[in-house]
């Protein structure tokens, strides 16, 4: 959950950059942590607060479960 924090509390772009390195070594992992990022953003009722970190963390899970079909 520490790296979860983490990705909230950083720049979408280093978040993403972030998840991009994950994905290349363990698509898994990175699905896992946006996906707990995004339910924890909804969880709060902050959504309308972080549009842009959420298309970039849904397109990191679509990018993830993209990887682990190959």
């Amino acid at each position: 959950m520490e790296r979860v924090i983490n990705l909230l509390n950083t720049s979408v772009t280093d978040a993403k950059s972030s998840l991009d390195c994950i994905i290349e070594n363990n698509p898994a992992q990175a699905q896992q942590e946006a996906q707990l990022a995004i339910d924890f953003i909804n969880s709060q009722g902050s959504a309308e607060h972080h549009k842009s970190r959420l298309a970039m963390l849904t397109t990191i899970v679509n990018k993830a479960r993209k990887r682990l079909k190959q």
